[in-house]
């Protein structure tokens, strides 16, 4: 038995969509907003059964034709930058509490721009700098505040007061 790509694709979003809705009722509510119509839990509810719903359609709907084979999908793909670029994922999320959000999102982008081709020096670090920097600063004026990791508190240039 073959499977052809639409169908492969919409397997693992079906899965996805299982996975995803089975978690979304360990959200945290606030108090009070459990019979409340609209909650923290809500949307992501919804998006798990929309999900859900609209793979499932893809896979009982008949196949294309023009979809060709899953072995013929990957063929050719670069998988030498999905596991560089995989790498730098699993760097990030290690080294984010350490060297803080600046720094460690700075060199995420700097070493995915790099993977992806961008190879003058200047324009990666002024982009992926830029790029860190205006989103920090976008969340601050939110309210939100990602502390800048303990880096800067071993250096010395921030305190641990709280």
């Amino acid at each position: 038995m073959s499977i052809n790509r639409d169908k492969f694709g919409a397997l693992l979003f079906l899965c996805l969509a299982l996975i995803y809705g089975f978690y979304v009722d360990d959200i945290p509510l606030l108090f009070g907003d459990e019979d409340a119509p609209f909650n923290a839990r809500t949307l992501p509810n919804a998006l798990a059964w929309l999900l859900g719903v609209v793979s499932f359609i893809q896979l009982v709907l008949p196949t294309n034709k023009e979809a060709g084979s899953l072995e013929h999908a990957f063929r050719g793909l670069k998988w030498k930058r999905v596991v560089i670029l995989a790498a730098l994922m699993v760097f990030y999320g290690l080294t984010i509490r350490q060297l803080g959000f600046p720094i460690s999102t700075s060199l995420f982008l700097m070493g995915g721009f790099y993977t992806l081709g961008e190879r003058r020096p200047l324009v990666l670090i002024l982009t992926a700098v830029g790029v860190t920097f205006a989103f920090w600063g976008l969340l601050y004026a939110m309210g939100i505040y990602l502390t800048p990791g303990d880096f800067f508190y071993y250096l010395g240039w921030m305190s641990n007061d709280a």
